[in-house]
């Protein structure tokens, strides 16, 4: 072997020594590693860098996925510019973060396709571009409100819909922009004709839930669409055919198929009809999507709408109830007069089964029609979507459902729910910290403000008389507060000698300056100029006492500060996984301790997990806005940061820490209050020695919390 040969052996040695040490035994596990290992050697010092720095980053995340970084990164060299390499790491990261290992690698190993996408970005029409207007569009359609999500898949779940993150299938940037606007369009004709009844949902599942029936029910589910949208907006209508595959095999494929399902072209075809003859199709061939149509996942569907009409049938006999109560005679209710009258309204060409084009739902009291919310009605008209009327049991009386049933009907939680509106008012989108890359995931929390319902009312007075003698002690110490005299030193006059001062200017008479005459002290009662943010921790794991001794200290607290004058402002927070984290307000900083903040203090319940960085990001911001000169962020918290998709341990902790920190710049000052035994191995880090309080007995927190804040604002 020669010196050469021998030399070049050597330095791919090294290079996998060197990957061996960030990646471990996943890189070995690799085909071909030998060749990769050759290719690497073969990049130059800056590009071998780039891949041994991101291959240790990512590992930290994923020795798997790291390994499939290693394995294509001389690909993705050889075929981009160093610069889009970077954005490719990016966004297969991004993905990760998102939508899992799976997901990643696929976007990883297509590298073909990301750089024809980057060639495409001049006519490439991203949904962040055109979701407010889709907003809008589908709005006026009409219906049920229906978000819009970016995913990989297109598809509708009856209460969204998911589109590409961006579209380049045609030249120019209008035409994609339209493919967008078509493929919203007829997703949202799936939820408004019928496809997604009931009975279509339940016939579907017990009988055709196979994927090819699925195929093949997509197709003429279609046609059937089609049919009503070309009857109803003739416009939009010629768009979808401007649009359509112009392959002649493609064209005579969808001829066939439309020529024996003709009998779904009509006003009276429902998606039953559209099941009934898929066993017409399984011996001819599936023709390709149009570029407008989704795709069907039954299952999602199915989670969804169930969940939905569970929560829907609780808050319309809620709704029910209360008008029931809003329009029962003073002396007596006879619920026996409440009769409900539904009336459905279709378009011109009478549809007899077809869909509505516009839907009424009317409630009478003794032959008198009671005047509904938009909120009504609209909830009315999203059970008929479903139902196609409003069903029997949901005219039936109810109880109050529990405080759980409440926050749900807010939350719309499901478990696939993951994709919230951005665009819906008191949506909000925040960085987390990834300590392991050393960046910011962008946008990667999604924040809703929600308002914690009405407890009840017994409990504050339940509190105030368990404490009625604590809480003398508590307003004699605030009283004391106000009452306290503040020294204003280095005055020219005043009500005592400035020891400091003397001391300056002696020192200052000794080198020969001139001494000063501000000698004195004063001593003046000052106006506070403080405002306090609470963050409340409502994650699961304060049921029970945690939960009681909160709401104690918050009880206290609003009692007492009614005498400072402080300005605060009280915040729950929790959630489930970055996608649904949710803060709940339980009262603001222009609200009074009134009775509704009462109740909402006493509705305080545990939820899901404590994902602290996002909560602290969105109310320090709050804070921040305030015109005060201190401000505060005391959290009340039963344990460390945790949630669902790797946030726990030091990831959370960092996340959290470095949320502190953003707070701190902006001159928030925050402090930690806690019963969390094993607190003293993180808070200092996270909050600093001196800014966190460990209470080691639950029934000593509502005491506690109120010296706390005392000393903190003095």
């Amino acid at each position: 072997m020669s010196n050469q040969s021998r030399q070049n052996l050597l330095y791919r040695i090294r290079i996998q020594k060197d990957l061996e040490k960030v990646v471990g035994p996943a890189l070995n596990r690799l085909p071909n590693l030998d060749t990769i290992i050759s290719m690497i050697a073969n990049l130059s010092d800056p590009q071998q860098v780039f891949i041994s720095h991101w291959a240790g980053l990512i590992a930290d995340s994923n020795t798997e996925l790291a390994a499939h970084f290693i394995s294509f990164a001389p690909k993705a060299f050889d075929t981009m510019v160093d610069a889009d390499v970077q954005k490719w790491v990016d966004l297969f990261l991004k993905k990760y973060d998102n939508h899992g290992l799976g997901k990643a690698i696929t976007l990883l190993e297509d590298i073909s396709g990301f750089a024809i996408d980057q060639e495409n970005k001049g006519v490439r029409c991203s949904l962040q571009q055109t979701s407010l207007f889709l907003q809008h569009f589908i709005r006026g359609l009409g219906g049920r409100e229906l978000k819009i999500s970016g995913n990989d898949e297109t598809y509708t779940n009856t209460e969204g819909l998911f589109l590409p993150e961006s579209i380049s299938l045609f030249p120019q940037p209008k035409q994609n922009f339209t493919i967008y606007k078509l493929t919203a369009a007829h997703l949202w004709a799936q939820t408004w004709y019928g496809t997604w009844r009931i009975q279509v949902l339940e016939k579907l599942t017990a009988e055709y839930n196979d994927q090819k029936s699925l195929n093949i029910f997509n197709r003429l589910e279609s046609i059937r669409l089609n049919y009503f949208i070309a009857r109803d907006f003739p416009g939009l209508s010629r768009e979808f055919s401007e649009f359509e595959n112009r392959d002649p095999k493609v064209v005579a494929l969808w001829k066939l198929w439309q020529d024996r399902a003709n009998g779904l072209r009509s006003p009276t075809a429902t998606a039953v009809d559209t099941i009934e003859n898929i066993h017409h199709f399984l011996d001819i061939d599936l023709p390709v999507l149009q570029p407008y149509q989704g795709e069907i996942f039954l299952d999602r569907i199915r989670e969804t709408m169930l969940s939905r009409i569970e929560q829907e049938q609780i808050a319309f006999q809620k709704s029910l109830d209360k008008l029931r109560d809003d329009n029962a005679p003073k002396d007596e209710a006879d619920d026996d007069d409440f009769v409900a009258k539904q009336m459905l309204e279709v378009s011109d060409g009478d549809s007899g089964e077809g869909e509505p084009s516009e839907t009424n739902f009317q409630l009478t009291l003794d032959g008198q029609p009671i005047e509904l919310s938009d909120d009504l009605k609209n909830l009315a008209g999203s059970i008929m979507q479903d139902f196609g009327e409003i069903p029997d049991q949901y005219m039936d009386p109810m109880e109050q459902g529990e405080y759980s049933d409440a926050l749900l009907a807010q939350n719309g939680e499901s478990e696939g729910d993951t994709d919230p509106d951005l665009n819906e008012t008191g949506t909000f989108q925040y960085d987390e910290w990834d300590c392991t890359r050393q960046r910011f995931r962008e946008d990667f929390c999604t924040l809703r403000e929600l308002v914690v319902p009405p407890g009840d009312e017994s409990f504050i007075s339940d509190t105030l008389e368990k404490y009625h003698g604590a809480l003398r002690v508590i307003k004699k110490c605030f009283e004391a507060v106000l009452g306290e005299s503040r020294p204003q030193r280095r005055q020219p006059d005043g009500d005592d000698i400035d020891l400091d001062a003397i001391v300056n200017a002696h020192v200052d008479m000794t080198l020969g300056k001139d001494m000063s005459d501000h000698l004195y002290t004063k001593y003046r009662n000052q106006e506070r100029n403080v405002a306090v943010m609470f963050m409340v921790d409502m994650s699961g794991s304060t049921l029970g006492w945690v939960n009681n001794a909160e709401r104690e200290s918050l009880v206290l607290l609003c009692e007492a500060l009614q005498l400072l004058g402080d300005r605060y402002a009280i915040y729950g927070f929790s959630g489930r996984t970055n996608k649904r984290c949710e803060v709940y307000s339980i009262k603001d900083f222009k609200e009074n301790y009134s009775l509704e903040v009462r109740q909402r203090i006493s509705g305080i319940r545990p939820k899901a997990y404590t994902r602290m960085g996002v909560a602290i990001r969105h109310l320090g911001q709050m804070l921040q806005k305030t015109h005060a000169r201190t401000k505060l962020l005391i959290t009340l918290s039963d344990g460390r940061p945790e949630d669902y998709g790797g946030y726990k341990g030091q990831y959370g902790i960092e996340d959290t820490r470095h949320a502190l920190l953003e707070m701190k710049q902006s001159g928030v000052h925050a402090f930690c209050i806690t019963i969390d035994s094993e607190a003293q191995e993180y808070l200092p880090h996270m909050y600093g020695t001196a800014n966190y309080a460990v209470i080691d007995e639950v029934e000593k927190l509502p005491l506690k919390v109120a010296d706390i804040y005392r000393r903190l604002t003095t």
